[in-house]
């Protein structure tokens, strides 16, 4: 994998768990908003599939 792209799915993956926390610390929380989950929802999808494009370029899926 080139060190661009290492880097690249590095902090895709770093966003994602952060993005899964963040989630967890809203869902956890007395006042759980639809929409700050939806955001947070469509936020980690987005890093998904940008690691999941990058691994496809690499050659890894």
């Amino acid at each position: 994998m080139k060190d661009v792209n290492l880097k690249i799915a590095q902090q895709d993956i770093e966003d994602a768990l952060q993005a899964v926390e963040d989630m967890e610390k809203v869902i956890d929380s007395s006042e759980v908003h639809n929409e700050v989950l939806k955001e947070k929802f469509m936020c980690l999808t987005e890093k998904v599939q940008k690691l999941e494009n990058i691994l496809k370029s690499e050659g890894i899926l």
